[in-house]
């Protein structure tokens, strides 16, 4: 067996099967792999984000781990079973549903199920947005305190339109909003072409995940937006009822 080969996916598989994130010397251990030797393969798989580093020094899977795995994921899985439902968000609203999660201090976009429509909007799966400009990523975080999301979003905040929140304690203020509702709104605040409405996935009381559906400007009229919340409201309810009597493992997820 090619040694090399060997430690990196032993690295994989530690990281893989362990729900906490894990330091340098953590994964050392766990591999009996000496820390001289895994250092700089570490290193390689951050930098080619298969791994994914953190500010406490900490070690996760990263992207490039995800996107490689996710055609192979069960069928039984958390993953696969929301974008079921997202299939039937599809038919009843007919714009694109998405789901994310957090990563890197960003929304990742982990699925994406598109309607027939002649003219949509365009997404792709893999791609990154800031938390505080999207319906997403705002209801992922609506359970952070007030000091974590301090940190997570940072100082600084880009306008990417002209309804953009770059203000950290108007965003917080929006957040309570998010709070006191349970679900959140991104009016034209990523891109003046869109309105979204996104509500959070909940798994034993925590977000796992967000579920959204966006609609072009033009037909995004308030009483399609609020038919658009109703149904996704019920299919968060069906998918949160369905983690009740089924098994689950979160790493499912991602």
């Amino acid at each position: 067996m090619h040694k090399p080969t060997e430690r990196v996916l032993q690295i994989l598989l530690t990281l893989a099967s362990e729900k906490e994130d894990l330091t340098l010397s953590e994964i050392s251990d766990k591999t009996d792999i000496p820390k001289s030797t895994i250092s700089p393969i570490l290193t390689t798989m951050v930098e080619l984000k298969f791994l994914s580093k953190k500010d406490n020094m900490k070690y996760r899977i990263g992207i490039n781990s995800f996107i490689v795995g996710e055609s192979y994921i069960d069928s039984t899985s958390i993953l696969e079973m929301i974008k079921n439902y997202m299939t039937e968000v599809v038919k009843e609203c007919n714009e694109i549903c998405q789901l994310g999660i957090v990563q890197d201090n960003k929304v990742f976009y982990i699925a994406k199920k598109e309607p027939k429509q002649s003219i949509q909007l365009m997404s792709y799966v893999g791609k990154f947005l800031p938390i505080y400009s999207t319906a997403l990523g705002k209801v992922l975080i609506y359970k952070n305190s007030q000091d974590e999301i301090r940190e997570l979003i940072g100082s600084d905040m880009e306008a990417l339109t002209k309804y953009t929140i770059t203000n950290i304690d108007e965003f917080i203020d929006e957040i309570e909003k998010v709070k006191s509702r349970g679900y959140s709104y991104d009016i034209q605040e990523t891109s003046l072409d869109a309105k979204c409405v996104a509500v959070p996935i909940e798994k034993d009381g925590k977000v796992i995940a967000a579920m959204s559906v966006s609609v072009p400007t033009f037909r995004s009229s308030e009483e399609k937006l609020k038919g658009i919340l109703e149904i996704l409201l019920k299919y968060k309810r069906e998918i949160e009822s369905t983690f009740e009597y089924t098994i689950f493992k979160d790493e499912d997820l991602i």
